[in-house]
Parts: structure tokens; sequence; C-alpha cells
């Protein structure tokens, strides 16, 4: 929420142009065994939308989703003017039930999903992975990533929003021992890594103390907070958000745009 006027103003004035350049009406969402219907509901009127209507489909998912985005941004600026967190909470709650849900995920996967050329992709796909544990990737990203965490779905968003690519737990080698960073950034302009940690239990004595000696390694091998090191945090009293991972994100300076 340290995002400052101009730019929510900013990013909200994108919104509102992208809404009038999509269909009137609204998605309804069902789910059908492993599988979703959609409908097509405009004023009272409901109509079955079949899987060759797709891209029609993820139009009015993408509408549903700058709706709630607006109203997230509305929220924060009138905690900025009001110092009032109670449509913030609202707002923020139902924008990450949206991202979440598996029947609008699939449909916003085309905008979280734009990695621009094939080098970079060759980049983000060719690399050593963390072998321990992979029945733990149960948590499906937009972008069509498995990742570990909620949290983790939140940051795959804000990177993949922002055509940022990265590598998932890739193997990193210090001092003759292999770390596997949560996530390893290629930064969209310069071409630098960065790399993303999450610390996700800090209210845990024994995570903590094994967390600040990883970090005590990455500091000793000019991997450094603010530099070339992203960290975030959470406890049980305190979760993470999205929010929180495009915050991240704009601190240390390497979004491409605004997300949309």
């Amino acid at each position: 929420m340290n995002y400052n006027l101009k730019n929510l103003y900013q990013e909200l004035d994108k919104i509102e142009k992208e809404i009038l350049s999509l269909p009137k009406g609204n998605l309804l969402v069902y789910p059908n065994g492993k599988w979703h219907r959609w409908f097509y509901l405009n004023n009272t009127t409901r109509q079955y939308i079949s899987k060759k209507d797709y891209s029609f489909a993820t139009k009015l998912a993408r509408k549903k989703y700058l709706e709630l985005r607006k109203a997230l941004l509305l929220a924060q600026i009138d905690v900025i003017n009001n110092d009032s967190t109670k449509a913030f909470k609202a707002a923020h709650s139902e924008l990450q039930e949206l991202l979440l849900d598996k029947g609008y995920s699939y449909l916003l996967r085309p905008y979280f999903n734009k990695i621009p050329t094939d080098d970079l992709i060759n980049w983000q796909s060719s690399y050593n992975s963390n072998p321990k544990n992979p029945e733990q990737l149960t948590f499906q990203c937009p972008s069509g990533n498995l990742v570990r965490s909620k949290s983790e779905v939140f940051i795959d968003m804000a990177l993949s929003s922002n055509t940022i690519p990265y590598r998932y737990e890739c193997e990193l080698i210090l001092n003759g021992i292999k770390f596997y960073p949560d996530f390893t950034l290629k930064h969209p302009v310069t071409g630098d890594i960065i790399y993303w940690e999450h610390l996700g239990m800090m209210d845990n004595n024994d995570y903590a103390k094994k967390a600040f000696s990883k970090l005590q390694t990455y500091q000793a091998n000019h991997i450094i907070p603010g530099e070339n090191l992203i960290l975030t945090f959470e406890s049980r009293n305190n979760p993470f958000s999205f929010s929180d991972a495009e915050l991240a994100l704009n601190m240390l300076g390497i979004k491409k745009n605004v997300p949309l």
C-alpha cells in the first residue's frame, strides 16, 4: 500500500479504458466434474458458452479480474486518503478468491503467461530443478506452473503478469553446497539475475534460524537484499498476499509495466 497516488490513478485509468473495450455482461463459472462450464449473463439472459468460444470466455474472465482489480485500487486510494482499511480488506479478499479459483485461473492463463522470446523460453525451461519432494508441487498457478504454496502462486502471478521470466527452485551452488532459491528471475531490461526467497514460517524458531543461516551464505557470495535478492516474509498472523508480491517487485524496480 505504499504505491503513490499518481501510479494508482494511472493504473486505474488503464483499467477503466480496457474494461470499456471488453464485452458487456458477465461470466458465470460452474464446476462440472474435473472441468468447468461457462455461461454468459447479459441483463437477465443466461447463455451457455461452448469450448469453441474460449476466446470470448477469456475476455469475460479478464473483465471480471479488472473489475476486482479496480475495486482494490479504489480501496488503496481510500487507505491513503482516509486511512480506512475496511474496503481494502474486502476488495483484496475478493480478488485473491478469483485468482485462486481454478475455473477462472484457467481462463486467465493467456494474460498471466506472456514470455516474449525463444531465448527467454529456453532459459526459463532448461535448468536443474529441486529434486526433493516433487509430490508437494500441488498448487497450480494461472500461468500453468506448479509450486508448493499459495504464497508462491501469488509470486508467480506477479512475475508472469509483468512478463518477467523465472526459474522455480533452480539449482544454485555456493561454497560447494547446493541451494534452491524459490525463484530465479532474469531482469527484463538488463538481463541481470535476481533471486527471490519467500520465507513463509518466520514465527517458527527452527525455520527462522535456517533461513537466517542461508541468508548469511547468500550475503557472503554477493547475493544481497535490495540489490539482487528479493525477500518476502509471512507468519501465521501475517499471511502473504498478491499485493505483497507486486509491492516487492515495485520496490526493487524491476517491473516493466504497471500490472494489469
